[in-house]
C-alpha cells in the first residue's frame, strides 16, 4: 500500500469524521431551538400574568456589611429575544429576561474613609441603585460618607442557546440572591415541568429547578474572600433594551400548575 492510498484513507476517515459532525449539529440545531422557543412561548405568557399580579417575593438579599433586604414585591417582567439563520432557517439564539424587586424604602449606610471606595464598588457589582454624601472636616478632607440606597434589586437571567454543544445556559443575575449563579441544561429536559420549576425560582419561592441542572450549579460571588466579597470592574445596570419582535405564538396547549393558578388569580381580580 503506497502513499497515495493511506492519503485517500486519511481523507475518507476525515469526510466521516465531518460528515457525523455535520449531522450531530444538525440535531443540536434543531433540539436547541425548540427548547428555546418553548421557553420564550411560556416565560412570554406567564409574564404577563406577573406583571398583573405583582407577586410578593419570599426571598431576601443579604447585602454584605449591611444585612438582609426583604419584603420586595415584584414587577416589570420583560422577555425578548435574538435569532439567527442557521441550517436553512431562523433560529433562537438568546432570550433576555429582565425584571424588579423593590419596597419604597430606603437604606441609609455611613462609610469610614477607608470603606468608602469597597462598599462603592458593592453596590455596583450587585447593581443597587444609590445615592452619597460625603462628610469633611475642617481641612475639606473626606472622613466618611453617608449611602442612601434605594431597596431595588435589578434582576436578569440570559437564556443561552450553546448549538455547538447542544445545552441550554441559564445564567441568572441577582435572583436567587445578589450575584450570577448558572444552570446547564439539556434541550430535552426542559419540559412543561421544567419550566414551571424556573417559573416557581423567578417569583422567589422554594424550587426544584436544580434538579435539572447538568452541571452543579455556581455563584462565584458568593465564595468571594473578604468582607464585601469580589472588588474590581463595576458592573452596568441590566436594561432591557427590545431585541426583536416576538414571533407568532404557537397553537393554545393546556397548561397547567403555576401558570394556570396565576391567571385564575387575574381573574378573580378583574371580576
Amino acid at each position: 500500500m503506497g502513499l497515495l492510498d493511506d492519503l485517500k484513507k486519511e481523507a475518507d476517515t476525515l469526510k466521516n469524521e465531518q460528515a457525523v459532525r455535520t449531522q450531530s449539529l444538525k440535531a443540536n440545531a434543531a433540539t436547541v431551538d425548540r427548547a428555546l422557543r418553548k421557553t420564550f412561548y411560556y416565560l412570554n405568557d406567564l409574564f404577563k400574568q406577573l406583571n398583573v399580579v405583582k407577586p410578593p417575593c419570599a426571598c431576601e438579599y443579604n447585602l454584605q456589611t449591611v444585612g438582609k433586604i426583604g419584603g420586595l414585591s415584584q414587577m416589570d417582567y420583560r422577555i425578548d429575544f435574538r435569532s439567527a439563520h442557521r441550517e436553512g432557517s431562523e433560529h433562537f439564539e438568546i432570550l433576555t429576561v429582565n425584571f424588579k424587586r423593590s419596597k419604597p424604602e430606603q437604606l441609609s449606610v455611613k462609610r469610614d474613609a477607608e470603606n468608602i471606595e469597597r462598599f462603592r464598588d458593592l453596590l455596583w457589582q450587585n447593581n443597587m441603585r444609590f445615592t452619597s454624601e460625603a462628610i469633611k472636616n475642617e481641612r475639606r478632607v473626606t472622613v466618611s460618607e453617608t449611602f442612601t440606597i434605594n431597596c431595588e434589586v435589578i434582576c436578569a437571567v440570559d437564556i443561552v442557546g450553546d448549538y455547538e454543544g447542544g445545552t441550554i445556559r441559564f445564567k441568572l443575575k441577582n435572583v436567587e440572591d445578589f450575584g450570577p449563579t448558572v444552570y446547564t441544561l439539556e434541550p430535552d429536559s426542559i419540559t412543561d415541568e421544567a419550566l414551571e420549576a424556573f417559573a416557581t425560582l423567578l417569583i422567589g419561592k422554594e424550587s426544584t429547578f436544580s434538579n435539572y441542572n447538568r452541571r452543579v450549579s455556581s455563584n462565584p460571588s458568593a465564595t468571594m474572600p473578604g468582607p464585601y466579597g469580589r472588588s474590581g470592574v463595576k458592573v452596568p445596570l441590566y436594561v432591557a433594551t427590545p431585541l426583536k419582535s416576538a414571533p407568532p405564538e404557537p397553537r393554545e396547549e393546556k397548561k397547567g400548575g403555576l401558570l394556570d393558578s396565576i391567571k385564575s388569580v387575574f381573574k378573580r381580580d378583574s371580576e
